[in-house]
């Protein structure tokens, strides 16, 4: 299988109705002069759930409130 066919696109997690998936999306803020990166998790639905420091942190919450981790390219 190629990379290709595991893909899958975000219109199709919500018509399957894939309420237990969540990603993780890196932002960059900008406050002052300070710039930092938040790692921000929503869920398949596009609903923003949380958002941590770094990644790490954001993947274990996921593993810990029951959801599995997709990721989106």
């Amino acid at each position: 299988m190629t990379s290709e066919t595991n893909k899958i696109k975000f219109d199709e997690l919500l018509d399957d109705g894939e309420s237990g998936l969540a990603f993780i999306k890196k932002e960059s803020h900008k406050e002052n002069n300070f710039k930092t990166d938040v790692f921000t998790v929503y869920g398949a639905d596009g609903t923003l759930l949380a958002a941590f420091d770094n990644k790490e942190t954001a993947l274990a919450a996921i593993m810990q409130s029951g959801l599995k981790h997709i990721s989106l390219h």
